[in-house]
Protein backbone atom coordinates (compact mmCIF):
# COMPACT_ATOMS: atom_id res chain seq x y z
CA UNK A 1 0.00 0.00 0.00
CA UNK A 2 3.06 2.23 0.89
CA UNK A 3 4.72 1.72 -2.71
CA UNK A 4 0.85 2.61 -4.27
CA UNK A 5 1.07 5.86 -2.29
CA UNK A 6 4.02 6.71 -3.61
CA UNK A 7 3.21 5.82 -7.06
CA UNK A 8 0.05 7.54 -6.84
CA UNK A 9 2.07 10.90 -5.51
CA UNK A 10 4.71 10.19 -8.47
CA UNK A 11 2.07 10.34 -11.76
CA UNK A 12 0.25 13.15 -9.29
CA UNK A 13 3.67 15.51 -9.29
CA UNK A 14 3.98 14.89 -13.13
CA UNK A 15 0.64 16.67 -13.59
CA UNK A 16 2.63 19.79 -12.16
CA UNK A 17 4.07 22.32 -14.18
CA UNK A 18 7.79 21.71 -15.57
CA UNK A 19 8.70 24.79 -14.75
CA UNK A 20 8.43 24.89 -10.78
CA UNK A 21 7.39 28.79 -9.57
CA UNK A 22 10.29 30.37 -7.44
CA UNK A 23 9.85 30.18 -3.55
CA UNK A 24 7.69 27.30 -0.89
CA UNK A 25 5.18 29.58 -0.65
CA UNK A 26 4.09 29.67 -4.40
CA UNK A 27 4.82 26.46 -4.43
CA UNK A 28 2.28 24.90 -1.96
CA UNK A 29 -0.53 27.08 -3.44
CA UNK A 30 0.18 24.50 -7.04
CA UNK A 31 -2.83 22.60 -6.68
CA UNK A 32 -4.06 19.21 -8.60
CA UNK A 33 -7.39 17.87 -9.82
CA UNK A 34 -8.20 14.55 -8.19
CA UNK A 35 -10.71 11.84 -7.40
CA UNK A 36 -11.12 10.93 -3.85
CA UNK A 37 -13.21 8.18 -2.85
CA UNK A 38 -14.10 7.26 0.17
CA UNK A 39 -14.69 3.87 2.12
CA UNK A 40 -17.80 4.75 3.17
CA UNK A 41 -19.46 8.58 3.85
CA UNK A 42 -17.87 11.36 2.21
CA UNK A 43 -16.45 13.80 4.38
CA UNK A 44 -15.56 17.70 2.56
CA UNK A 45 -14.86 19.09 5.92
CA UNK A 46 -11.69 16.83 6.15
CA UNK A 47 -10.68 18.01 2.65
CA UNK A 48 -10.99 21.43 3.27
CA UNK A 49 -8.95 20.58 6.80
CA UNK A 50 -5.93 19.54 4.35
CA UNK A 51 -6.09 22.49 2.31
CA UNK A 52 -8.04 21.30 -0.87
CA UNK A 53 -11.09 22.71 -2.71
CA UNK A 54 -14.23 20.41 -3.41
CA UNK A 55 -15.45 21.18 -6.59
CA UNK A 56 -17.89 18.23 -6.85
CA UNK A 57 -18.92 16.11 -4.09
CA UNK A 58 -21.09 12.98 -5.73
CA UNK A 59 -24.16 11.40 -3.91
CA UNK A 60 -24.39 7.93 -6.30
CA UNK A 61 -20.49 7.23 -5.34
CA UNK A 62 -18.84 8.52 -2.20
CA UNK A 63 -16.39 10.31 -3.73
CA UNK A 64 -15.30 14.08 -4.35
CA UNK A 65 -13.78 15.63 -6.85
CA UNK A 66 -11.08 17.98 -5.23
CA UNK A 67 -8.12 20.37 -5.88
CA UNK A 68 -5.17 19.13 -3.62
CA UNK A 69 -2.13 20.60 -2.47
CA UNK A 70 0.65 17.95 -3.35
CA UNK A 71 1.54 17.16 -0.20
CA UNK A 72 -1.80 16.77 1.00
CA UNK A 73 -2.22 13.89 -0.86
CA UNK A 74 -0.13 11.63 0.51
CA UNK A 75 -2.04 12.49 4.03
CA UNK A 76 -5.13 11.98 2.76
CA UNK A 77 -4.13 8.53 1.21
CA UNK A 78 -3.09 7.56 4.46
CA UNK A 79 -6.30 8.30 6.16
CA UNK A 80 -8.64 5.52 7.11
CA UNK A 81 -11.67 6.90 5.58
CA UNK A 82 -10.35 7.37 2.22
CA UNK A 83 -10.08 4.01 -0.18
CA UNK A 84 -8.23 5.11 -2.94
CA UNK A 85 -6.91 9.17 -4.41
CA UNK A 86 -6.38 8.88 -8.60
CA UNK A 87 -6.03 11.68 -10.86
CA UNK A 88 -8.95 13.63 -12.69
CA UNK A 89 -8.86 12.62 -15.99
CA UNK A 90 -9.04 14.31 -19.28
CA UNK A 91 -11.84 12.89 -21.74
CA UNK A 92 -12.70 14.72 -24.97
CA UNK A 93 -16.02 14.61 -27.80
CA UNK A 94 -15.63 12.16 -30.31
CA UNK A 95 -16.06 13.07 -34.31
CA UNK A 96 -15.61 11.35 -37.01
CA UNK A 97 -12.35 11.62 -39.26
CA UNK A 98 -13.40 13.69 -42.20
CA UNK A 99 -11.29 12.27 -45.14
CA UNK A 100 -9.21 14.70 -47.25
CA UNK A 101 -11.33 14.06 -50.15
CA UNK A 102 -14.52 14.57 -48.75
CA UNK A 103 -14.10 18.06 -47.69
CA UNK A 104 -12.31 18.30 -50.99
CA UNK A 105 -15.73 17.94 -52.49
CA UNK A 106 -17.25 19.92 -50.39
CA UNK A 107 -19.49 16.90 -49.10
CA UNK A 108 -19.55 18.18 -45.75
CA UNK A 109 -20.94 21.76 -47.08
CA UNK A 110 -24.19 20.06 -48.17
CA UNK A 111 -24.46 18.08 -44.92
CA UNK A 112 -23.74 21.07 -42.91
CA UNK A 113 -27.44 22.15 -44.81
CA UNK A 114 -29.30 18.98 -43.99
CA UNK A 115 -28.36 16.90 -47.30
CA UNK A 116 -27.34 13.85 -46.56
CA UNK A 117 -28.25 11.51 -49.52
CA UNK A 118 -31.39 10.28 -47.36
CA UNK A 119 -33.70 8.06 -49.27
CA UNK A 120 -31.19 6.90 -52.05
CA UNK A 121 -30.23 3.56 -52.61
CA UNK A 122 -26.33 3.29 -53.75
CA UNK A 123 -25.33 -0.47 -55.23
CA UNK A 124 -21.67 -1.08 -54.60
CA UNK A 125 -21.18 -3.72 -57.57
CA UNK A 126 -17.15 -4.70 -56.08
CA UNK A 127 -15.99 -7.43 -53.76
CA UNK A 128 -19.12 -7.61 -51.24
CA UNK A 129 -19.25 -5.17 -48.49
CA UNK A 130 -18.33 -5.75 -44.68
CA UNK A 131 -22.16 -5.47 -44.02
CA UNK A 132 -21.43 -5.45 -39.73
CA UNK A 133 -18.74 -2.49 -39.82
CA UNK A 134 -19.85 0.02 -37.65
CA UNK A 135 -19.53 2.62 -39.95
CA UNK A 136 -21.83 0.75 -42.43
CA UNK A 137 -24.19 -1.45 -40.59
CA UNK A 138 -27.14 1.34 -40.43
CA UNK A 139 -26.85 1.91 -43.98
CA UNK A 140 -26.85 -1.87 -45.39
CA UNK A 141 -29.96 -2.35 -47.53
CA UNK A 142 -28.94 -6.07 -48.31
CA UNK A 143 -28.03 -7.58 -51.54
CA UNK A 144 -26.47 -10.48 -53.14
CA UNK A 145 -23.00 -12.24 -54.10
CA UNK A 146 -22.82 -13.48 -57.44
CA UNK A 147 -19.58 -15.15 -57.03
CA UNK A 148 -20.92 -17.56 -54.93
CA UNK A 149 -24.44 -17.11 -56.00
CA UNK A 150 -25.86 -16.23 -52.35
CA UNK A 151 -27.49 -13.61 -50.60
CA UNK A 152 -24.62 -13.52 -48.43
CA UNK A 153 -22.41 -10.57 -49.72
CA UNK A 154 -19.90 -10.52 -47.23
CA UNK A 155 -16.15 -8.61 -48.55
CA UNK A 156 -13.43 -11.40 -48.58
CA UNK A 157 -11.14 -8.96 -50.19
CA UNK A 158 -11.55 -5.37 -48.82
CA UNK A 159 -12.10 -2.93 -51.94
CA UNK A 160 -15.21 -3.00 -51.64
CA UNK A 161 -15.75 -1.73 -48.21
CA UNK A 162 -13.31 0.76 -48.72
CA UNK A 163 -15.42 2.18 -51.73
CA UNK A 164 -18.72 1.92 -49.58
CA UNK A 165 -17.29 3.86 -46.84
CA UNK A 166 -16.53 6.84 -48.96
CA UNK A 167 -19.82 6.74 -50.35
CA UNK A 168 -21.67 6.28 -46.86
CA UNK A 169 -19.81 6.20 -43.48
CA UNK A 170 -22.30 7.52 -40.84
CA UNK A 171 -21.60 10.45 -38.92
CA UNK A 172 -21.65 8.43 -35.95
CA UNK A 173 -18.92 10.01 -33.87
CA UNK A 174 -16.76 6.86 -34.63
CA UNK A 175 -14.55 6.62 -37.62
CA UNK A 176 -14.81 8.65 -40.71
CA UNK A 177 -17.46 10.03 -42.52
CA UNK A 178 -18.74 9.43 -46.16
CA UNK A 179 -20.08 11.61 -48.92
CA UNK A 180 -23.02 10.79 -48.35
CA UNK A 181 -23.50 9.13 -44.82
CA UNK A 182 -27.53 8.18 -45.17
CA UNK A 183 -27.62 6.64 -47.86
CA UNK A 184 -28.38 3.38 -48.60
CA UNK A 185 -25.57 0.76 -49.39
CA UNK A 186 -26.57 -2.43 -52.06
CA UNK A 187 -23.68 -4.68 -51.55
CA UNK A 188 -23.90 -6.60 -54.97
CA UNK A 189 -20.60 -8.81 -54.85
CA UNK A 190 -19.47 -9.46 -58.88
CA UNK A 191 -15.45 -9.68 -57.88
CA UNK A 192 -14.14 -12.36 -55.89
CA UNK A 193 -11.86 -12.83 -53.08
CA UNK A 194 -8.55 -12.10 -55.53
CA UNK A 195 -10.40 -8.48 -57.22
CA UNK A 196 -11.25 -10.30 -60.34
CA UNK A 197 -14.54 -10.39 -61.84
CA UNK A 198 -16.41 -11.45 -65.07
CA UNK A 199 -18.41 -8.90 -67.13
CA UNK A 200 -20.95 -11.74 -67.07
CA UNK A 201 -20.94 -11.25 -63.12
CA UNK A 202 -20.57 -7.14 -63.71
CA UNK A 203 -24.06 -7.53 -65.87
CA UNK A 204 -26.05 -9.71 -63.58
CA UNK A 205 -25.18 -7.00 -60.99
CA UNK A 206 -26.36 -3.95 -63.03
CA UNK A 207 -29.68 -6.47 -63.66
CA UNK A 208 -30.15 -7.36 -59.93
CA UNK A 209 -29.41 -3.11 -58.68
CA UNK A 210 -31.94 -2.43 -61.44
CA UNK A 211 -34.37 -4.69 -60.36
CA UNK A 212 -34.26 -3.53 -56.77
CA UNK A 213 -34.46 -0.34 -57.48
CA UNK A 214 -31.21 1.11 -57.23
CA UNK A 215 -31.15 4.64 -58.16
CA UNK A 216 -27.28 4.95 -58.14
CA UNK A 217 -25.03 1.68 -59.16
CA UNK A 218 -21.05 2.65 -58.94
CA UNK A 219 -18.49 0.05 -60.16
CA UNK A 220 -14.77 0.94 -59.47
CA UNK A 221 -13.73 -1.88 -61.43
CA UNK A 222 -13.61 -2.55 -65.30
CA UNK A 223 -11.77 -4.09 -68.39
CA UNK A 224 -9.76 -3.26 -71.45
CA UNK A 225 -11.84 -4.82 -74.15
CA UNK A 226 -15.49 -3.57 -75.08
CA UNK A 227 -18.48 -5.90 -74.84
CA UNK A 228 -22.06 -4.78 -76.58
CA UNK A 229 -23.73 -6.76 -73.97
CA UNK A 230 -22.15 -5.09 -70.99
CA UNK A 231 -22.94 -1.51 -72.92
CA UNK A 232 -26.41 -2.47 -73.59
CA UNK A 233 -26.77 -3.01 -69.54
CA UNK A 234 -25.41 -0.11 -68.83
CA UNK A 235 -27.71 1.98 -71.49
CA UNK A 236 -30.35 -0.35 -70.37
CA UNK A 237 -29.99 1.15 -67.21
CA UNK A 238 -29.66 4.49 -67.88
CA UNK A 239 -32.86 4.47 -69.47
CA UNK A 240 -34.58 3.32 -66.50
CA UNK A 241 -33.18 6.34 -64.37
CA UNK A 242 -30.39 4.68 -62.65
CA UNK A 243 -27.35 6.91 -62.87
CA UNK A 244 -23.89 4.83 -63.21
CA UNK A 245 -20.62 5.86 -62.72
CA UNK A 246 -17.36 4.09 -63.33
CA UNK A 247 -13.49 4.07 -62.45
CA UNK A 248 -11.46 5.48 -65.43
CA UNK A 249 -8.49 2.90 -64.63
CA UNK A 250 -5.16 2.87 -63.16
CA UNK A 251 -2.75 2.12 -66.07
CA UNK A 252 -2.42 5.56 -67.09
CA UNK A 253 -3.69 4.80 -70.55
CA UNK A 254 -7.00 4.94 -72.00
CA UNK A 255 -10.32 5.11 -70.08
CA UNK A 256 -11.49 1.51 -69.29
CA UNK A 257 -14.86 -0.10 -69.54
CA UNK A 258 -17.39 0.36 -68.43
CA UNK A 259 -16.61 4.14 -67.60
CA UNK A 260 -15.84 4.23 -71.12
CA UNK A 261 -19.34 3.82 -72.31
CA UNK A 262 -21.62 6.95 -72.76
CA UNK A 263 -24.36 6.02 -69.93
CA UNK A 264 -21.64 5.95 -67.62
CA UNK A 265 -20.03 8.70 -65.72
CA UNK A 266 -16.45 8.00 -66.27
CA UNK A 267 -13.90 9.48 -63.13
CA UNK A 268 -10.05 10.38 -62.85
CA UNK A 269 -8.29 10.43 -59.92
CA UNK A 270 -6.71 13.30 -58.53
CA UNK A 271 -3.94 13.97 -55.47
CA UNK A 272 -4.21 16.64 -52.67
CA UNK A 273 -3.14 19.58 -55.01
CA UNK A 274 -5.71 18.57 -57.45
CA UNK A 275 -2.78 17.57 -60.41
CA UNK A 276 -4.08 14.44 -61.65
CA UNK A 277 -2.09 11.14 -60.71
CA UNK A 278 0.16 9.43 -62.91
CA UNK A 279 -1.32 6.36 -63.11
CA UNK A 280 -4.95 7.58 -63.65
CA UNK A 281 -6.32 6.72 -67.33
CA UNK A 282 -7.61 9.96 -69.55
CA UNK A 283 -9.35 10.83 -72.28
CA UNK A 284 -12.23 12.12 -73.78
CA UNK A 285 -14.57 10.19 -72.21
CA UNK A 286 -13.49 11.44 -68.59
CA UNK A 287 -16.42 13.65 -67.25
CA UNK A 288 -15.03 14.25 -63.92
CA UNK A 289 -12.14 14.37 -61.83
CA UNK A 290 -12.27 13.57 -57.35
CA UNK A 291 -9.78 12.21 -55.04
CA UNK A 292 -7.99 9.40 -55.27
CA UNK A 293 -4.77 9.40 -53.87
CA UNK A 294 -4.00 8.22 -50.30
CA UNK A 295 -8.13 8.28 -49.27
CA UNK A 296 -8.44 6.78 -45.81
CA UNK A 297 -11.82 4.45 -45.40
CA UNK A 298 -13.75 2.00 -44.00
CA UNK A 299 -12.59 -1.66 -44.05
CA UNK A 300 -13.48 -5.65 -43.29
CA UNK A 301 -13.69 -6.46 -39.62
CA UNK A 302 -14.77 -2.43 -38.23
CA UNK A 303 -11.00 -1.22 -39.42
CA UNK A 304 -10.11 1.85 -41.17
CA UNK A 305 -7.18 2.46 -43.82
CA UNK A 306 -6.15 4.13 -46.51
CA UNK A 307 -5.68 3.09 -50.49
CA UNK A 308 -5.28 4.71 -53.88
CA UNK A 309 -6.64 4.53 -57.14
CA UNK A 310 -9.22 5.86 -59.58
CA UNK A 311 -11.51 3.26 -57.43
CA UNK A 312 -11.36 5.76 -54.52
CA UNK A 313 -12.12 8.50 -56.49
CA UNK A 314 -14.89 7.20 -58.51
CA UNK A 315 -17.06 6.68 -54.94
CA UNK A 316 -16.30 10.29 -53.84
CA UNK A 317 -18.76 11.63 -57.34
CA UNK A 318 -20.96 8.70 -56.25
CA UNK A 319 -21.50 10.38 -53.17
CA UNK A 320 -22.33 13.38 -54.83
CA UNK A 321 -24.50 11.72 -56.72
CA UNK A 322 -26.41 10.34 -54.06
CA UNK A 323 -26.55 13.71 -52.39
CA UNK A 324 -28.13 15.85 -55.02
CA UNK A 325 -30.50 12.95 -55.96
CA UNK A 326 -31.67 13.37 -52.08
CA UNK A 327 -32.82 17.02 -52.93
CA UNK A 328 -35.96 18.48 -54.92
CA UNK A 329 -35.90 18.89 -58.07
CA UNK A 330 -39.65 19.44 -58.94
CA UNK A 331 -40.57 22.88 -59.49
CA UNK A 332 -36.74 23.94 -60.74
CA UNK A 333 -35.12 25.03 -63.97
CA UNK A 334 -33.14 21.56 -63.79
CA UNK A 335 -36.31 19.64 -64.12
CA UNK A 336 -36.27 19.47 -68.15
CA UNK A 337 -38.76 16.95 -68.76
CA UNK A 338 -41.03 18.28 -65.80
CA UNK A 339 -41.55 14.77 -63.99
CA UNK A 340 -40.51 15.91 -60.51
CA UNK A 341 -37.92 13.69 -60.42
CA UNK A 342 -33.86 13.77 -61.57
CA UNK A 343 -32.97 11.36 -64.10
CA UNK A 344 -29.48 11.24 -65.18
CA UNK A 345 -29.03 13.50 -67.72
CA UNK A 346 -29.81 16.13 -65.54
CA UNK A 347 -27.85 15.01 -62.30
CA UNK A 348 -24.67 14.93 -65.22
CA UNK A 349 -25.82 18.38 -66.30
CA UNK A 350 -26.07 19.79 -62.79
CA UNK A 351 -22.89 18.30 -61.69
CA UNK A 352 -20.91 19.65 -65.15
CA UNK A 353 -22.11 23.35 -64.38
CA UNK A 354 -21.14 23.56 -60.68
CA UNK A 355 -17.77 21.57 -61.00
CA UNK A 356 -14.75 22.93 -59.81
CA UNK A 357 -12.15 23.38 -63.76
CA UNK A 358 -9.45 21.86 -63.08
CA UNK A 359 -6.49 21.84 -66.16
CA UNK A 360 -7.36 23.52 -69.17
CA UNK A 361 -10.06 25.66 -69.24
CA UNK A 362 -13.36 23.77 -69.74
CA UNK A 363 -13.71 19.94 -70.25
CA UNK A 364 -10.33 18.38 -71.28
CA UNK A 365 -9.05 14.78 -71.19
CA UNK A 366 -7.52 14.87 -67.79
CA UNK A 367 -10.40 16.16 -65.42
CA UNK A 368 -13.34 16.82 -67.73
CA UNK A 369 -15.35 18.99 -66.36
CA UNK A 370 -13.80 19.47 -63.01
CA UNK A 371 -13.35 18.24 -59.90
CA UNK A 372 -17.12 17.61 -58.53
CA UNK A 373 -18.31 19.81 -56.16
CA UNK A 374 -21.26 18.57 -53.75
CA UNK A 375 -21.96 21.82 -52.08
CA UNK A 376 -22.31 23.90 -54.90
CA UNK A 377 -24.35 20.79 -56.68
CA UNK A 378 -26.98 21.22 -53.96
CA UNK A 379 -26.82 24.36 -53.15
CA UNK A 380 -29.25 27.28 -55.37
CA UNK A 381 -32.25 25.04 -56.55
CA UNK A 382 -34.33 27.64 -57.57
CA UNK A 383 -37.74 27.15 -59.05
CA UNK A 384 -38.29 27.47 -62.87
CA UNK A 385 -39.35 30.75 -64.08
CA UNK A 386 -41.99 31.03 -66.34
CA UNK A 387 -41.79 30.28 -70.04
CA UNK A 388 -41.08 33.27 -71.59
CA UNK A 389 -42.14 31.56 -75.09
CA UNK A 390 -46.11 31.49 -73.43
CA UNK A 391 -46.73 35.46 -74.03
CA UNK A 392 -48.97 36.88 -71.34
CA UNK A 393 -52.14 38.43 -73.26
CA UNK A 394 -54.35 40.72 -71.89
CA UNK A 395 -57.47 41.61 -73.58
CA UNK A 396 -58.95 45.41 -73.65
CA UNK A 397 -61.21 46.85 -71.28
CA UNK A 398 -64.69 46.89 -72.59
CA UNK A 399 -66.62 49.66 -72.52
CA UNK A 400 -68.76 49.78 -69.32
CA UNK A 401 -72.78 49.90 -70.95
CA UNK A 402 -75.40 51.81 -69.31
CA UNK A 403 -76.41 49.15 -66.58
CA UNK A 404 -72.98 48.46 -65.50
CA UNK A 405 -72.78 51.79 -64.65
CA UNK A 406 -75.69 52.11 -62.75
CA UNK A 407 -75.17 48.40 -60.69
CA UNK A 408 -72.07 46.34 -59.68
CA UNK A 409 -71.27 43.30 -62.13
CA UNK A 410 -71.54 39.69 -60.71
CA UNK A 411 -68.03 38.31 -61.16
CA UNK A 412 -67.95 34.27 -60.91
CA UNK A 413 -64.83 33.36 -60.27
CA UNK A 414 -63.16 30.16 -62.16
CA UNK A 415 -63.64 26.59 -60.69
CA UNK A 416 -60.23 26.28 -58.87
CA UNK A 417 -58.30 23.53 -59.35
CA UNK A 418 -58.34 20.15 -57.08
CA UNK A 419 -55.30 19.02 -55.86
CA UNK A 420 -55.15 15.00 -55.61
CA UNK A 421 -54.72 13.75 -52.44
CA UNK A 422 -52.15 12.10 -51.04
CA UNK A 423 -50.83 10.45 -47.57
CA UNK A 424 -48.81 7.67 -46.13
CA UNK A 425 -49.63 4.13 -47.52
CA UNK A 426 -46.89 2.31 -45.77
CA UNK A 427 -44.44 3.24 -42.04
CA UNK A 428 -42.22 1.07 -40.98
CA UNK A 429 -39.67 1.52 -38.12
CA UNK A 430 -37.00 -0.91 -38.19
CA UNK A 431 -34.87 -1.26 -34.89
CA UNK A 432 -30.96 -1.85 -35.29
CA UNK A 433 -28.14 -2.23 -32.99
CA UNK A 434 -24.58 -2.88 -32.38
CA UNK A 435 -21.93 -3.53 -29.63
CA UNK A 436 -18.80 -1.55 -29.65
CA UNK A 437 -16.39 -2.56 -26.98
CA UNK A 438 -18.59 -2.72 -23.42
CA UNK A 439 -21.36 -0.81 -25.05
CA UNK A 440 -24.88 -1.40 -27.24
CA UNK A 441 -25.99 1.52 -29.74
CA UNK A 442 -29.12 1.25 -30.59
CA UNK A 443 -30.83 3.16 -33.25
CA UNK A 444 -34.38 3.00 -35.82
CA UNK A 445 -34.68 3.40 -39.37
CA UNK A 446 -37.99 4.32 -40.28
CA UNK A 447 -39.14 4.08 -43.94
CA UNK A 448 -41.91 6.01 -45.39
CA UNK A 449 -44.49 5.87 -48.69
CA UNK A 450 -45.96 8.45 -49.52
CA UNK A 451 -49.06 7.15 -52.21
CA UNK A 452 -52.35 9.11 -53.89
CA UNK A 453 -55.64 7.89 -53.43
CA UNK A 454 -55.56 5.43 -56.34
CA UNK A 455 -52.49 3.46 -54.44
CA UNK A 456 -49.97 4.81 -56.93
CA UNK A 457 -46.61 6.06 -55.72
CA UNK A 458 -45.64 10.15 -55.09
CA UNK A 459 -42.30 10.31 -55.88
CA UNK A 460 -40.57 14.02 -55.62
CA UNK A 461 -43.10 14.40 -52.19
CA UNK A 462 -40.86 16.10 -48.70
CA UNK A 463 -41.53 14.19 -45.72
CA UNK A 464 -41.73 15.60 -42.50
CA UNK A 465 -41.07 13.62 -39.50
CA UNK A 466 -40.08 13.98 -35.94
CA UNK A 467 -37.90 11.24 -33.57
CA UNK A 468 -39.30 11.27 -29.88
CA UNK A 469 -38.46 9.44 -27.11
CA UNK A 470 -34.62 8.04 -26.17
CA UNK A 471 -33.63 10.60 -29.00
CA UNK A 472 -35.42 13.90 -30.45
CA UNK A 473 -35.00 15.73 -33.64
CA UNK A 474 -36.89 17.39 -36.84
CA UNK A 475 -36.62 15.87 -40.00
CA UNK A 476 -37.36 15.86 -43.98
CA UNK A 477 -36.72 14.05 -46.62
CA UNK A 478 -37.95 14.07 -50.75
CA UNK A 479 -39.56 10.65 -51.96
CA UNK A 480 -37.73 8.84 -55.08
CA UNK A 481 -39.39 7.15 -57.56
CA UNK A 482 -41.24 4.88 -55.54
CA UNK A 483 -42.78 6.97 -53.29
CA UNK A 484 -40.51 6.30 -50.96
CA UNK A 485 -37.79 8.09 -48.44
CA UNK A 486 -35.96 6.42 -45.61
CA UNK A 487 -34.58 8.31 -42.23
CA UNK A 488 -32.33 6.94 -39.44
CA UNK A 489 -32.25 7.82 -35.80
CA UNK A 490 -29.09 9.31 -33.66
CA UNK A 491 -27.47 6.23 -32.12
CA UNK A 492 -28.19 5.93 -28.72
CA UNK A 493 -25.73 4.49 -26.18
CA UNK A 494 -26.88 1.17 -23.81
CA UNK A 495 -30.45 2.53 -24.77
CA UNK A 496 -33.18 1.69 -22.63
CA UNK A 497 -36.77 2.85 -23.46
CA UNK A 498 -38.89 3.62 -27.04
CA UNK A 499 -37.96 5.25 -29.80
CA UNK A 500 -41.13 6.55 -32.05
CA UNK A 501 -41.16 8.03 -35.18
CA UNK A 502 -43.76 10.27 -36.42
CA UNK A 503 -44.66 11.95 -39.72
CA UNK A 504 -45.54 15.45 -39.65
CA UNK A 505 -46.59 16.32 -42.83
CA UNK A 506 -46.00 15.78 -46.40
CA UNK A 507 -45.84 18.39 -49.08
CA UNK A 508 -45.65 18.15 -52.84
CA UNK A 509 -46.74 20.09 -56.10
CA UNK A 510 -50.36 19.17 -57.56
CA UNK A 511 -51.19 17.11 -54.22
CA UNK A 512 -52.73 17.96 -50.44
CA UNK A 513 -51.93 15.99 -47.54
CA UNK A 514 -55.16 14.12 -46.06
CA UNK A 515 -53.69 12.83 -42.63
CA UNK A 516 -57.01 11.21 -41.82
CA UNK A 517 -56.06 8.24 -44.44
CA UNK A 518 -52.95 7.73 -43.43
CA UNK A 519 -52.24 4.00 -42.91
CA UNK A 520 -50.45 5.10 -39.81
CA UNK A 521 -48.25 7.99 -38.87
CA UNK A 522 -46.44 6.90 -35.89
CA UNK A 523 -44.62 3.84 -34.92
CA UNK A 524 -42.58 2.80 -31.93
CA UNK A 525 -40.10 0.16 -31.82
CA UNK A 526 -38.55 -0.59 -27.76
CA UNK A 527 -35.30 -0.90 -26.72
Amino acid sequence: MKNQRKTLLMILMIMLPLAAPAGAAQENKEKIPVLINFKDKTDTELIKAHGGNVKHEYNIIPAVAAELPPQAIDALSKNPQIAFIEPDGQAQILADQIPWGIARIDATGAQSIGITGSGIRVAVLDTGIDYNHPDLKANYLGGYDFVNADNDPMDDHSHGTHVAGTVAALSNGIGVLGAAPQAGLYAVKVADSSGSCSYSNIIAGINWAVNNNANVITMSLGGTSSSSTLQNACNNAYSKGVVLVGAAGNSGGSVIYPAAYDSVIAVSATDSTNTKTSWSCYGPQVEFAAPGASIRSTLPGGLYGSMSGTSMATPHVTGAVALLMSTDVAGTVYDTNKNGKWDPAEVRSRLQSTATDLGATGRDNYYGYGLVNAYAAVSGLNSAPADPTEPVVTPPEPSPTPEETETEPVVTPPEPSTPVVMYVGELSLEQQSKVSGKNTFGWAVATVKAVDADGKAVAGANVAGSWSGLTKASVSGTTDANGVVVFTSAQVKNPRGTLTFTVTGITCDGYTYDPTQNVCSSKSVMF
